[in-house]
Formats: structure tokens, C-alpha cells, sequence
């Protein structure tokens, strides 16, 4: 993934003016989500800091920002590193992220525009047709970040945003270390656009279901997994 596309900071649409902290971070984030970075890896501050082009104060900060997205863990007196996801970390993200995205079906089947129904469907069309392999996974952890974050957007709530953010950021680590389901073909095409067509009938109990067997069907699968 190339840092002028800030795909995993936050804000994708702004490609304007950034901050040395700025910089670091997204070079970082994209090398850990990519799997560049593997888990338990030490990110030394200056050698952070070499790899970035920037001074060690906006490592510091970088690191901090990642730290609080929980893709880098900090040990006193060591430094900073690569968060492991352990089987208690996938668990507890993935109760978190049904209780979020749950919620976040529930809302907007009640108030869905037809304008971000088509925002939805064009990041879901090339999602659910991806082919999975492992040159792919970039591609896939982008449309699907993309598309979970825009759902958690339109409710309009902030604490919903950062809260999804988080998890998933944190799928696309477990994801891209090579912790992948071990029957790709099992997964339903068209998984994104049948979700939508749940949570735009308008039946809030409905859309809420079909998000429920959304994450679950993955969460199983990677159970399995680890």
C-alpha cells in the first residue's frame, strides 16, 4: 500500500497537508496491517524514525497513536511492539465487534439513505468478488475496512466509530500475519451486498440477524484456526 493512500489512519479522504506524527503513523500502521511488520516485532524509536524520514518525536507520538489502536503494545524499559494476537485478544475484539456492528445495523436499517446504500454497495461489489489468496489480502482488508467503517459512519455516532476502528484495525493485523481461514471457498459471494439488502428492508431485528451471522461466520472460522 503506498502512504500517499492513509488508508488505515482515519481519515482516507484527506490527502492534503500532513504531520511528521502523521507521516510515521501511516508508514507504520501499513507495514504492521501488511504484515511487513510481524507480531512481537521491537519497533526501535530510531529506527522508526530512519524508515519514516522524520525526527524521533513524531515516532513517539506515532507510536502512542498506535499503541492506543492497539496494533503495537508497550513494554516498560523494552520499547514498543508489534501486538501478538492471542486467542484472548480475537475473542474479546470479536465480542466487541458484534455488540458494535450489531447495534450499528439496528440504526441504520431504521434510517439508510438511498445515497449511502450506493456508497455501500460500490465498496461491496469489488469486496465480494475478490478473489481470496494471499496477494490479495491488502486488497481485501481495504475494501473491507472501507466498507464496515462507512456502515459505523452513517449512524452518526462517534463513540460507535472509534470503537469499530479498533477492532478493525485489529482484524486486519490477526489477517495479515498469516492467520487465514482454511477454506476460503466456504465463504458465501456476495456476502456484503446480501448484508445490505438485510438492513435496508428496514427490519430492524432482521438487519441486526443478518449482521449477528455475518461476523460470526468468520469468527467460527477463525476459531478454528487458532
Amino acid at each position: 500500500m503506498s502512504t500517499d493512500n492513509p488508508l488505515f489512519s482515519g481519515n482516507e479522504e484527506n490527502t492534503g497537508f500532513k504531520t511528521a506524527g502523521q507521516v510515521a503513523y501511516d508508514i507504520i500502521s501499513e507495514k504492521i496491517l501488511a504484515g511487513v511488520f510481524e507480531p512481537g516485532m521491537k519497533l526501535s524509536r530510531r529506527k522508526m524514525a530512519e524508515l519514516t524520514g522524520v525526527s524521533v518525536i513524531p515516532v513517539i507520538d506515532a507510536l502512542n497513536r498506535l499503541e492506543e489502536d492497539g496494533l503495537v503494545e508497550s513494554k516498560p524499559q523494552w520499547g514498543s511492539f508489534v501486538t501478538t494476537p492471542t486467542r484472548k485478544k480475537i475473542i474479546e475484539m470479536y465480542m466487541l465487534r458484534e455488540a458494535i456492528e450489531c447495534q450499528v445495523a439496528r440504526i441504520l436499517a431504521d434510517g439508510m439513505t438511498s445515497e449511502q446504500e450506493k456508497i455501500l454497495r460500490e465498496i461491496a461489489k469489488p469486496l465480494d468478488n475478490i478473489k481470496f489468496a494471499k496477494e490479495t489480502h491488502v486488497d481485501i482488508a481495504k475494501y473491507h475496512y472501507q466498507f464496515h467503517s462507512r456502515l459505523t459512519d452513517f449512524t452518526g455516532c462517534s463513540t460507535l466509530q472509534n470503537a469499530l476502528r479498533k477492532t478493525s484495525l485489529f482484524y486486519i493485523l490477526y489477517k495479515a500475519v498469516g492467520h487465514t481461514r482454511a477454506d476460503y471457498t466456504q465463504e458465501s459471494r456476495y456476502w456484503h451486498e446480501l448484508l445490505l439488502d438485510e438492513i435496508v428492508s428496514g427490519d430492524k431485528d432482521r438487519a441486526e440477524q443478518a449482521m449477528r451471522a455475518h461476523i460470526n461466520e468468520s469468527y467460527e472460522a477463525i476459531l478454528k484456526d487458532i
